[in-house]
Parts: structure tokens; sequence; C-alpha cells
């Protein structure tokens, strides 16, 4: 099977590149060179909103994994249409593409970030969706544009909502890496670790091969028309991540608490309300391995 990945210079497409170049010819395409080495050779320059430049890089293939997307809640803020330009359009330039180039199916990668305010906890695929944030609302259109896609374009699709996934292959200097990067970031600069507010918010976290395995798993399932969480399905506030990085480097840290930010995605994910293992993953892939898989960049080491 070919696969295209969008984005294909990304941390979640260099394990998309790990997780299926056994099995499957997958190439990619980003708007920057990639940096990680599962990815060298095997990515194009273009633009997802260049309608003609994606349908010529989906030609003869049978699934699109689209990874692609302006990621920021805070650009997304300072820049809506911008966030809007990218995340919408860029994903109705894909799924045209897609389906004038004869691609089966496209794989989406939505964010938790849809959900808004937790209602409830485990936030399971039936929780309302409520964004808080511009990026939130334009991950919610893009879900909205696949399904429609579907009835108007008869293209297969899933949509993926991964949780707050993470990696060494994050970059540690981008203002918009995750909480758990910029923590072992942190320590590995002698500096103390922030946390906004009581630090009591919650979040689910997992590696992003984790998340690379489900999303091969939609990929090549002949699951369609469905949208699937991706997370542990566990909590863990930041004051334990804060713990936890200090009982592994008990000289090294320091906690500094600022006010908390006006927009915070919390909570956590589960399956849905049948209780179902989203496309038939194991449990040990889905479950987070949180700071311990970090202990590489933190020390310098080079295992990804």
């Amino acid at each position: 099977m070919k696969v295209l990945i969008t984005g294909g210079s990304g941390q979640l497409a260099s394990y998309l590149f790990e997780e299926m170049s056994a099995e499957h010819d997958v190439t990619g395409v980003d708007i920057r060179r990639p940096a990680h080495q599962p990815a060298m050779g095997r990515v194009t320059m273009a633009d997802i909103r260049d309608l003609g430049a994606m349908t010529e890089a989906a030609k003869g293939c049978e699934v699109i994994v689209h990874t692609a997307a302006q990621v920021s809640v805070q650009r997304s803020t300072e820049d809506p249409s911008g966030d809007a330009d990218t995340n919408v359009m860029g994903t109705i330039s894909v799924l045209r593409a897609a389906a004038a180039a004869g691609v089966r199916k496209v794989v989406y990668i939505s964010s938790a970030a849809v959900y808004g305010d937790p209602q409830r906890v485990p936030v399971d695929e039936t929780h309302p969706l409520s964004p808080k944030s511009f990026y939130g609302a334009s991950k919610l259109c893009g879900e909205h544009y696949t399904g429609a896609a579907g009835s108007t374009l008869g293209l297969e699709w899933v949509v993926i909502r991964p949780f707050n996934f993470y990696s060494p292959r994050a970059d540690p200097t981008s203002p918009y890496s995750g909480v758990i990067t910029k923590f072992a970031q942190a320590v590995k600069d002698d500096r103390p670790l922030r946390i906004e507010g009581d630090g009591l918010q919650t979040r689910d976290f997992l590696h992003a091969r984790d998340v690379a395995r489900m999303v091969s798993l939609a990929a090549s399932s002949d699951v369609t028309g469905e949208t699937f969480n991706c997370g542990s399905g566990r909590g863990t506030s930041i004051k334990e991540l804060a713990d936890a990085f200090s009982r592994i480097f008990p000289e090294k840290v320091a906690v500094e608490h600022a006010p908390p930010s006006h927009v915070r995605h919390q909570g956590f994910g589960g399956p849905d309300g049948q209780g179902r293992a989203p496309v038939g993953v194991p449990d040990q892939h889905r479950s987070g391995r949180r700071a311990t898989r970090l202990l590489p960049v933190i020390t310098g080491c080079s295992r990804s």
C-alpha cells in the first residue's frame, strides 16, 4: 500500500515512517525539510494549501495520513486567520487532492483540544465538543470537512484525536513544545520547572510512537467513518509530573509557579461508552510512558 503523510517532517511523522515503512511504501510532503532520520529522503517540499502540488504528490497513493497543521494555541489566538488558513483551508485542499488523485482513505489527525474543558472524565468520544481556543475550533472544523468528504467526495475516512503526546524528537527550543519536553529541557539547562497556576490541571500523556501505532492500524484497517481518541486513559497533573522529575533528579529540580494561562486544555481520554479499544489497539499501545522516556534527552544521549 502506498501512503502519503502530510507534515512529513514532523515529530509524529518520523514515527509513522518507522511504523509503516516495513509493510508500506511511505512518502511525505512538508514545507520544512526533515530533521529526523526516518524521514530523510522521503519528503517532498509542498504546501498542503497548494491543490496542484498535493494532487501530484497523492497520485498512486491509497491512503493519506494528514498530520500537517498549525498546532499552537497561542499562535492561533494571535493569528486566527492564519490558523484557519492552514488547519481548515489546508485540510480542504488535502481532501480535494485525495479525491482528484483517486486516494481511497484519509486519516485525519485532530486533537483533544476539540473537547475544550472536560465536563466529565475520562473524556470519551461521546463527550460534548466545545473548543475553547481558535486552534481547537479549526481542528474541529477540519473533522467536519473530513466527514463531509465521505459523503460528498466518496472518501473513506478516520479521525484520530490524540491527547498530549511527546518524544525525544520534540523540539525543546520551540515555544510550542509540550510540557514534558519543556520540563526535560529545563532540567538539562539547570532551570526551574515552570508551573502555571497550582499545577493540579491534568493531562493525558502518551509517547508519539504509540500514536503512530494507532494511526498505522487505522490506515491499514477496513474501519471508516469513525472517530477515535488516542490516549492512555489516565490523567497526570502537572504537579505530579514535576514531582516525577524531582524524584529522578533530586539535586537538579526546582519549581516556580506562574499565573495560569487563559486557555487550558485538560482532562484525560478513554474509550467510548462501549468500552472498546480504538481500532484494535492493544492496551500497551494506549499507555503513556511519561518522563522516563525522555531521560536520553535530559542526559544528552542519542537514543530516539
